[in-house]
């Protein structure tokens, strides 16, 4: 299995694109001179980070579908964690969602609540590592079932067991206790 399997091109190539495009603005034009990077780039993936207006990006991903960056509005209140989450879909059309992660269901829920959940986790120091083992989790589900969609509803608990217990089987205990950690605090949850 090659690390693309697992969702290192997605990061690699959103980050390479959005960087190329601020480049090429500024009349710096890299093409060529990052190596295997420019394979990752035709996917055409755009990754949405920064928007002052909405808030503090904690959280950015994007794949073949489009991009989803999850903000901390400027409103935010611990007490009653809400986020603001924008949705791009492949053609750039832009769909908002307010997540209230206090309500999300690891058990039943869909990429986009899971993903403003393992992001408020990691942000507010609950479970460091959750963003990291979401966006494992959701790669190798997405190369399981690849007719998945980031709006169906799923069993984040089962699809994050499972991957740690593939960890363990293929013997890397630190695969293992990153999830596990991951899973422990979902179940406690």
């Amino acid at each position: 299995m090659s690390i693309s399997k697992i969702g290192a091109a997605d990061y690699c190539s959103g980050w390479y694109k959005t960087r190329r495009m601020a480049n090429q603005a500024e009349g710096n034009d890299f093409e060529g001179k990052m190596g295997n990077v420019n394979h990752t780039q035709s996917t055409g993936f755009a990754l949405h980070i920064s928007n002052p207006e909405d808030g503090e990006a904690i959280g950015a991903m994007a794949d073949h579908e489009g991009s989803v960056t999850v903000y901390k509005p400027k409103d935010f209140n611990p007490a009653n964690p809400v986020y603001k989450v924008k949705i791009w879909d492949s053609n750039g059309n832009v769909t908002e969602r307010m997540v209230d992660v206090s309500k999300v269901d690891p058990g039943n829920c869909d990429e986009i609540d899971m993903f403003a959940y393992s992001s408020h986790l990691t942000d507010s120091g609950k479970c460091p590592g959750a963003q990291s083992a979401f966006m494992g989790a959701k790669s190798y589900n997405h190369s399981s079932n690849s007719s998945n969609s980031i709006f169906d509803k799923e069993n984040w608990m089962d699809i994050v067991k499972e991957v740690m217990q593939m960890q363990y089987d293929a013997g890397n205990l630190k695969g293992y206790l990153d999830y596990k950690q991951f899973w422990d605090f979902l179940g406690k949850e």
